[in-house]
């Protein structure tokens, strides 16, 4: 491997820590496994399922998606949101009935946009998506509880911080159009990761090493980046981060990404269609219509109106973006979809 300029060390440096840093805290305080506590039997959700979780948990991905495109903020911080989420369910022994997780989920991703936004939403806007089955009050009651459970760690290092970083290893020799197209498409790849409850047993690390991996292997030509810039990276961050490409979890990671990836053509033409077929009978979409409406039968979320756009996506991820998702041509063929990205 070429030794690093110089001039370089330093930000290599920078960035080594930066990631080891990252990496201590998925291990200890952001540790899944950590917050899992079985409940008590005189718990009030005792007889719940733990299966319906996780279906509210897809539909609560969903939702929270689409409030946060529609508000134009980062993705990033749906990251946070489900974080949150998992973390504190877990503390409650994962059992809630449709009522609580949507609580939790509103509670959550108001404390994630209120810690990691400049643009903040308004409490009662919030309030509102519940169809008004909660308050103001609800909402800062539980975000206390959540708080305290998670005894205030609400900064968890998200796997679209680590593809950032990570990326940086790519030798200089690959060109900055390849570069942004490895970082779009595995951004995606961490979008679809966060709807599927697999990953929550993960290190965001490996999820972020997993998406790349993917991309470099499977969605871009040699003629973008070589096989020796491949090996190059591979070879660059095993000796300075530990990440090894022949790992048994990472190769699990990566082909269930794919799996998840391999899903999203079929659904996305669908979705699609959809799409037309709403603007052609109107321009807005009615609060009628329910994200949630399936998670119990009192229990449902209102959907954010259409700015009449086509685009189901405005964040602030993809807005300045040249590689959007209505441009990520995939090269093998893809079927059904998890999550919609921009189109």
């Amino acid at each position: 491997m070429a030794p690093i300029p110089t001039k370089e060390q330093g930000k290599a440096s920078f960035v080594i820590d930066k990631v080891e840093a990252m990496m201590r805290q998925e291990q200890t305080v952001y540790l899944y496994r950590r917050y899992v506590k079985p409940q008590p039997r005189s718990a009030e959700y005792l007889d719940e399922d733990p299966e319906d979780l996780l279906i509210w948990r897809e539909k609560i991905c969903h939702w929270t998606y689409s409030v946060i495109d529609h508000f134009e903020l980062s993705r990033k911080t749906v990251a946070v949101s489900i974080n949150l989420f998992d973390r504190y369910l877990a503390t409650q022994g994962n059992r809630c009935d449709g009522s609580l997780a949507l609580l939790v989920s509103l509670t959550t991703l108001y404390i994630a946009i209120k810690v990691h936004e400049r643009k903040k939403i308004k409490l009662e806007t919030l309030a509102e998506l519940s169809r008004c089955q909660f308050e103001s009050k609800d909402i800062e009651e539980m975000e206390i509880r959540i708080l305290e459970s998670l005894s205030w760690f609400v900064h968890p290092p998200i796997v679209v911080d680590f593809i950032s970083h990570l990326l940086k290893f790519l030798p200089a020799v690959v060109p900055m159009p390849a570069r942004k197209k490895i970082f779009e498409l595995s951004r995606y790849m961490a979008e679809l990761s966060l709807c599927d409850p697999l990953f929550m047993e993960h290190h965001p690390s490996t999820i972020a090493f997993a998406a790349i991996i993917n991309v470099l292997e499977h969605e871009l030509s040699i003629g973008s980046v070589s096989v020796k810039c491949r090996s190059i990276f591979y070879l660059c961050i095993f000796e300075e981060l530990g990440f090894c490409r022949d790992r048994s979890v990472v190769n699990l990671v990566c082909d269930r990404l794919d799996i998840m990836v391999s899903a999203s053509a079929v659904t996305r033409i669908q979705n699609k269609e959809n799409d037309v077929t709403l603007l052609s009978n109107s321009n807005t979409i009615s609060d009628d219509s329910s994200i949630l409406s399936n998670m119990s039968e009192n229990t449902e979320m209102v959907s954010v109106k259409s700015t009449g756009r086509p685009s189901r996506c405005s964040s602030v991820d993809s807005k300045h973006s040249r590689a959007s998702s209505a441009g990520r041509m995939f090269r093998q063929h893809r079927r059904g979809s998890v999550v919609l990205p921009c189109n």
